[in-house]
């Protein structure tokens, strides 16, 4: 197998393409959105990308058209849609090497970690009878401040049960 990469087309080329593959409408929404999306950093909601919208965008867009829009993108593999616990989150698709998250689960907070040494491992990971197209690794638990909080908390109550029981 050849683990040499394809040089990866601008994302507004691979939309180009994927809307004249589907006779699709080359719309200038379509093409503002895609813009304001390679601004984001990182794994963004459409809330989010909605203020993201407010404040670059050269034009305004509904939500109707910012979900189908990144639907539609995530359709043509331009960006991940990442499906979580509280709601969908999107991420530029910048190359096919395997990516790792936290999820805290008390706050929410979503994290990209390096793989580092992993990252071999799950680039060479095969399924049989499956093709892989992204590896992506969520590790749900506690982020720092909510483990802190939680010792805080435990603390004070262990506190408390000494004071009532003297």
């Amino acid at each position: 197998m050849n683990n040499k990469q394809e040089p990866v087309l601008p994302a507004r080329e691979r939309l180009t393409r994927y809307m004249e593959q589907r006779v699709m409408r080359k719309t200038p929404e379509r093409y503002e959105v895609l813009r304001v999306v390679e601004m984001a950093d990182g794994i963004f909601t459409i809330d989010e990308l909605a203020g993201l919208m407010r404040e670059h965008a050269k034009f305004q867009v509904s939500r109707a058209t910012l979900f189908n829009t990144m639907e539609m993108l995530s359709d043509a593999g331009i960006v991940i849609k990442h499906m979580l616990a509280t709601a969908a989150h999107y991420e530029l698709r910048v190359d096919a090497n395997p990516k790792a998250y936290t999820i805290c689960r008390q706050c929410g907070t979503i994290t990209r970690v390096s793989v580092g040494t992993a990252k071999l491992a799950l680039q060479n990971l095969r399924v049989r009878y499956f093709g892989r197209e992204d590896t992506i690794v969520y590790i749900h638990g506690l982020c720092r401040k909510c483990q802190a909080r939680k010792s805080h908390q435990i603390k004070k109550q262990q506190k408390t049960r000494k004071q009532e029981k003297s």
